[in-house]
């Protein structure tokens, strides 16, 4: 509806600018417009390609993950530490069935347990520079999956915000620009009765038993 309206705002601009109460309603109606499209861009704001970015990042880090805790894996069985092996048993399979925050977890695990004995673990292909690494790909990680989160609020503001957007546009359009439009029946029919065309959508939503709606009948 509010779509249709702005098409004819634009087409009979000249027109209803005649009465300068009107032209600025109007001017604020475009300006609750605009703000309007603006937070639903923000509402809708989720693309695939964080998705993708994401699935990226979560097996690189996976990948990081395993190949750490498959060398301390080895190192603990190979010195007889079943306390510690138990700690690193883990495959990707494994890792991809937890929630995003649990797999965070999981890998920040593997890297302090890879720091405490990394002395021991260059005969096993680890070495600071792959724990480094490993430590790259959990912050990555992490902060990707926090980005979702901060869209989340965005976009509940914006929906929020949008409530209070179509309550104000109502107001204006329905005791301030409605009202005006009576002035252009008789001066300016075709743009009162494509004005009416646009607007009577608002009545889709049901039946309205109020005094207001008598009186516009």
């Amino acid at each position: 509806m509010l779509i249709a309206l702005s098409h004819v705002f634009n087409d009979f601009k000249e027109e209803l600018s005649s009465i300068p109460a009107q032209k600025q309603n109007i001017e604020s109606f475009f300006e609750y417009l605009q703000k309007i499209k603006e937070a639903h861009k923000i509402q809708q704001g989720y693309s695939s390609a964080n998705s993708k970015l994401k699935t990226k990042e979560e097996a690189e880090m996976i990948q990081a993950t395993v190949q750490v805790a498959a060398a301390i894996y080895v190192y603990a069985h190979s010195t007889n530490q079943p306390g510690l092996k138990s700690k690193v048993s883990i495959s990707p399979s494994s890792l991809q069935r937890l929630a995003d925050k649990d797999l965070e977890i999981a890998c920040v695990n593997i890297y302090d347990l890879a720091l405490t004995i990394v002395e021991h673990l260059a005969d096993y292909g680890i070495t600071p520079e792959s724990i480094a690494k490993l430590k790259k790909e959990i912050d990555d990680f992490a902060a990707l999956i926090a980005s979702p989160r901060s869209e989340i609020v965005t976009r509940s503001q914006a929906t929020a915000e949008l409530r209070v957007l179509f309550t104000q546009m109502d107001d204006l359009l329905r005791h301030k620009i409605d009202k005006l439009m009576v002035m252009f029946e008789m001066a300016q029919p075709k743009a009162y009765k494509t004005y009416l065309a646009a607007r009577i959508i608002v009545d889709l939503k049901g039946a309205k038993t109020t005094e207001e709606t008598t009186i516009e009948a």
